[in-house]
């Protein structure tokens, strides 16, 4: 009997001390891009973002540390119209894309942080995890209908200039960024955020190395590849191969906090 009352005391203890709160919520804002098209400037990228909806989920581990999983949808695009460089406004390149992030991460809080407390607590967080993001360029014809462009390699992808496969519609991405969150009473969480992805490919624009000869070019595939108005040469760059697009997420989270059931001791252990 003493020692199963033994086993139940340790059961409870460790048992409720490991009890951990969770958050589901609902994310709303924005997304933006920067990459080869368009504003030239990363602290331009508020100026150009489109709807997002996700959902998150939070589960508190520590009162300074929090585990992370989230779901987005937004939508990226850009167009050289809005550069502020004649060559990329000569370029005259344009796209959209539906962006499908999914991420896992941590928030580390400055402060400390205890949901479900009748006070308000507050607090501001870093965030940082790793995503896989599911993208498709799509840019207009001249009559005006969207065409997906991974399909007709505009770099002319696959051919004997360039042997390199046809890029990948999903990538790999380091999500990070921060925020500021705070208690609403003892079942609502409000947060304010902007988290940006560097992603592990150049593609997500369509644009990343050299025009290529006519060729090697289906007459779809030259259409999207030269809109400009003048000639261009044979192996100038279309965009800049060195460096990767980019994407943020901007917006506000709504959670509701669910605290776990306490632990009881089994019955087989009641003394």
């Amino acid at each position: 009997m003493i020692r199963n009352s033994l086993f139940c005391l340790l059961f409870i203890v460790f048992g409720q001390s490991s009890a951990q709160v969770n958050e589901f919520g609902l994310f709303v804002g924005s997304s933006g891009y920067y990459g080869d098209i368009g504003h030239d400037r990363a602290e331009s990228v508020l100026a150009y973002q489109n709807k997002a909806v996700g959902f998150v989920y939070k589960r508190n581990v520590h009162d300074y540390l929090s585990l992370r999983a989230s779901i987005k949808l937004g939508t990226v695009d850009a167009d050289d119209v809005n550069s502020n460089y004649k060559y990329r406004q000569d370029r005259n390149l344009s796209f959209k894309s539906d962006i499908l992030d999914f991420s896992l991460g941590f928030e580390f809080n400055f402060a400390k942080y205890i949901i479900r407390k009748r006070k308000t607590i507050k607090s501001p967080y870093l965030f940082a995890g790793i995503s896989l993001v599911s993208f498709n360029p799509k840019a207009q014809n001249r009559v005006g209908e969207w065409i997906d462009l991974q399909p007709l390699a505009t770099e002319g992808q696959g051919s004997a200039v360039n042997p390199n496969s046809k890029y990948s519609l999903n990538s790999i991405t380091i999500p990070f960024g921060l925020g500021y969150k705070i208690n609403i009473g003892t079942k609502l969480a409000i947060g304010i955020e902007w988290v940006w992805h560097a992603t592990n490919t150049d593609y997500i624009d369509d644009v990343s190395a050299y025009y290529i000869s006519e060729d090697y070019l289906s007459e779809e595939a030259i259409e999207m590849a030269n809109k400009s108005e003048t000639n261009v040469v044979v192996g100038k760059t279309r965009g800049n191969p060195n460096n990767n697009d980019w994407y943020n997420f901007t917006g506000i989270t709504i959670s509701y906090k669910i605290k776990n059931r306490p632990k009881k001791c089994p019955k087989a252990l009641l003394p």
